[in-house]
């Protein structure tokens, strides 16, 4: 009778904690982030409220990403979406119509300043693009596409962008649980001191490769070279969707072999075709390194972004010493 009523009690107290902890606790697929640099973001702000869903696992590029049918239907049934927006993941804008719930589109954000996308051939001081799209474009959405989609979106590359990220995430956030709004504060002050830390240790790894120049698969590392004074000075593609020109890779040839460019590495994107990108460096005479913008080996959560942006460094690094 004793050990019943002991299996009793123990069991009235595990329903009451799990009853507690279910209140307070939501759901994992309360809240949706796109690509895994921002749901490392998500993450440490949800802390002790909820744990984020992750959309893409980064194995396949977001600009041209097919989702499959659970996928949709963990947006449709989100509390909110969190995604750059059609500048990036582009695929996921036709299902973002759809929705009817809360979607949160950081290029909407006009605290967070995306660059547009370059064009030519050679980018430098006087050539590239450098006005900013927030002054030309006092009001923009989400919904038209056309000019939406012409801005570089690889906003994680900098980690003092994903400072700013928070604040807008943080908004977010208070609104959808407005109990939680100390804890949610909290996290965020914590997270952004973690962004400032990484920041100045990529800052010292990169210091010696300060003014190097290299070429990339496609324009995806405007913040990047902003951020740690290194310099894209060409690449293989403008539009990931768009295969390459051979009259551009001939004036890029051209240009090593003249002298009047002078890159170390060629850099292919995890997400892209190396076999295509390695040819064209051997063609070059370039170095060649693989960089993974998304982290797609990086196990998703709070620690995901910090551990992506050191593996990036390293392999950038690795192609340009």
């Amino acid at each position: 009778m004793r050990k019943k009523l002991v299996f009793l009690a123990v069991g009235a107290v595990a329903a009451v904690l799990f009853f507690n902890a279910s209140s307070t606790k939501a759901t994992s697929d309360e809240i949706v982030v796109s690509i895994k640099p921002l749901h490392s973001l998500v993450c440490a702000l949800a802390k002790g409220i909820t744990n984020p869903t992750l959309l893409l696992d980064g194995n396949s590029s977001p600009h041209h990403v097919q989702l499959v049918p659970s996928q949709v239907l963990a947006m449709k049934n989100a509390k909110i979406l969190i995604w750059v927006g059609p500048a990036y993941e582009q695929p996921l804008f036709k299902h973002v119509k759809q929705l009817e719930n809360n979607v949160l589109a950081l290029q909407d954000d006009s605290s967070i300043k995306l660059k547009p996308l370059r064009s030519g051939t050679f980018w430098d001081e006087k050539s590239c693009c450098v006005h900013d799209h927030h002054e030309d474009h006092d009001h923009h959405n989400h919904h038209e596409q056309s000019d939406a989609t012409n801005l570089d979106g690889h906003i994680w590359l900098d980690p003092l962008m994903m400072t700013q990220v928070v604040g807008v995430v943080l908004q977010h956030l208070k609104k959808l649980y407005p109990n939680h709004q100390g804890l949610l504060t909290r996290n965020a002050n914590d997270y952004k001191k973690r962004l400032e830390a990484l920041h100045q240790d990529l800052l010292k790894k990169m210091e010696p490769y300060k003014g190097k120049t290299y070429i990339i698969q496609h324009d995806g590392n405007q913040y990047f070279d902003n951020a740690y004074n290194v310099k894209t000075i060409a690449t293989i593609s403008i539009d990931p969707n768009v295969p390459p020109n051979a009259g551009h890779m001939l004036k890029i040839r051209k240009a090593i072999g003249d002298g009047k460019i002078h890159p170390k590495c060629l850099y292919a994107e995890r997400q892209m075709d190396g076999a295509l990108a390695r040819s064209y460096a051997d063609t070059l005479k370039l170095s060649f390194v693989v960089v993974d913008y998304l982290g797609a080996d990086i196990p998703a959560g709070e620690d995901a972004y910090e551990a992506l942006m050191n593996a990036y460094v390293n392999a950038f690094i690795e192609g340009i010493k």
